[in-house]
């Protein structure tokens, strides 16, 4: 299924856009965490975009090796490269 949406132009355009809503979804949680406006500062919609694209990044690579990876560590992998890029932000 995966491999499906991610090589259907039209199925990944959807994908995309669902992630989209999502990010504004996802943005509410750092913003309540931080005490900050999502509509005034990044930090909460970058924080939120980047969990997607490590989201959408794992499940490309897991996609491309034909799932030979484990799809959780993948997740684990990515997050913790952009965890260290989130952290260090300045807010």
């Amino acid at each position: 299924m995966v491999q499906l949406i991610l090589r259907t132009p039209a199925l990944l355009a959807r994908l995309l856009e669902r992630q989209a809503e999502w990010r504004e979804a996802l943005a509410a949680e750092p913003a309540r965490r931080q005490g900050l406006d999502p509509a005034a500062d990044l930090y909460p919609r970058l924080a939120a975009g980047t969990a997607l694209v490590a989201f959408h990044t794992a499940l490309q690579r897991w996609s491309d090796t034909d799932a030979a990876e484990d799809p959780l560590e993948l997740l684990d992998r990515a997050f913790a490269v952009v965890s260290r890029a989130l952290d260090a932000q300045d807010r």
